[in-house]
């Protein structure tokens, strides 16, 4: 798999947020350990009715944070990869979780990203991130979506296949709303007021803009790491990967 070429399967990392899809399985990996807010059981009772769970994939969390940093449980400099798919575009500070990911990795050790272009998937019609956007999440160490990314959500969701954003069907501009003009608005007042966590793309990139937005990063914040290899989106697919390597 591409998301994982170049980690060394002799070596001790963790998978964040596997769900019913685990990259690098125990098999692959004995040194491997998920991570995830919630255990197993609430796991899969959170997601028995959704369709597209398998929840009997789901593995045991050898790591649950519930809402609490990484750091908590995984000391610094002590895992040579952290492993990441369709994880990075959920986290509330990006920088901050790229900065603490960092911490948590020997020198040499790796982060292996895929991350949805928004161009081909249900983001199609959303705002794309500006570093703005990021720098602010980072200085407020925001620790859930605020309410602009919940509206950008709720008002530009699309359904949209891949295959009919590449071959130019879906647009941004006639795609399908999830919510519908009235149902969108009705939603966003219910949820002005509410204190619970509502997870949302909170970062949106083409592949070549994710590239664009390590670079701005990395010559902000000084971090200390290399872009080792990236494959862009490919045609009729919805992600693309990247391998960073810490300095």
């Amino acid at each position: 798999m591409r998301i994982i070429s170049g980690i060394d399967l002799i070596s001790s990392g963790i998978e964040y947020g596997p769900l019913h899809r685990v990259v690098m399985t125990r098999e692959m990996c004995p040194g491997i350990r998920y991570v995830d807010y919630k255990a197993r059981d609430q796991l899969v009772a959170h997601y028995a009715h959704d369709p597209a769970v398998d929840v009997s994939l789901i593995p045991e969390i050898d790591i649950v944070t519930g809402g609490q940093s990484i750091t908590e449980f995984v000391p610094d400099e002590s895992i040579d990869f952290a492993v990441a798919s369709h994880v990075m575009e959920h986290v509330p500070d990006f920088i901050g979780w790229l900065e603490t990911n960092l911490r948590l990795l020997r020198p040499g050790g790796r982060i292996a990203v895929a991350f949805p272009d928004r161009r081909f998937c249900f983001d199609l019609a959303k705002q794309p991130t500006g570093f703005h956007d990021v720098v602010a999440a980072y200085l407020e160490k925001r620790v859930r979506p605020n309410f602009t990314q919940i509206c950008d959500h709720v008002l530009n969701v699309r359904k949209v296949t891949p295959v009919e954003v590449w071959n130019g069907t879906l647009t941004p501009e006639n795609a399908p709303q999830v919510h519908g003009t009235a149902g969108a608005v009705g939603l966003l007042r219910t949820l002005v007021s509410k204190t619970e966590y509502h997870d949302v793309h909170c970062w949106k990139f083409s592949d070549a803009e994710f590239i664009e937005m390590l670079g701005k990063i990395k010559l902000h914040f000084q971090l200390r790491f290399e872009l080792l290899s990236f494959y862009p989106t490919q045609r009729n697919t919805t992600e693309f990967y990247a391998m960073l390597i810490k300095t």
